[in-house]
């Protein structure tokens, strides 16, 4: 398992060898958001605090390049990117999804606010 300076680090090399300097922001950007997203929904869903060792980084970075923020929220990513061997404690998979579909559009809301490109 890979940690959120690995996947940012990998993310930005990624994206700026295929899009230049804004392509390396924008994917190292929502790879890392990608991973703390889950690692959050995850935590919450868990009494134990630590689960960075149960997230598959790489599979969170794959995912992000390929459906974009929003496949944080999808079942099958998440049943891919979580060991649950690795966390330690039980949780259910379900509230995963439902914190990470809570975190995902809490950012996007936020994201979103100063733009002035995005009119109503």
């Amino acid at each position: 398992m890979i940690g959120a300076y690995t996947i940012g680090k990998k993310a930005v090399t990624f994206g700026y060898k295929r899009y230049g300097v804004p392509g390396a922001v924008a994917s190292g950007g929502a790879a890392l958001v990608g991973y703390l997203i889950v690692r959050r929904a995850l935590k919450s869903s868990t009494s134990d605090g630590n689960v960075d060792s149960a997230i598959d980084a790489g599979e969170i970075q794959s995912a992000v390049e390929e459906k974009g923020l929003g496949a944080v929220t999808d079942k099958g990513t998440l049943d891919r990117a979580i060991n649950e061997e690795e966390v330690g404690s039980t949780f259910d998979m379900n509230d995963v999804q439902s914190s990470a579909e809570e975190e995902t559009d809490e950012f996007a809301d936020s994201a979103g606010e100063g733009d002035s490109s995005a009119e109503s």
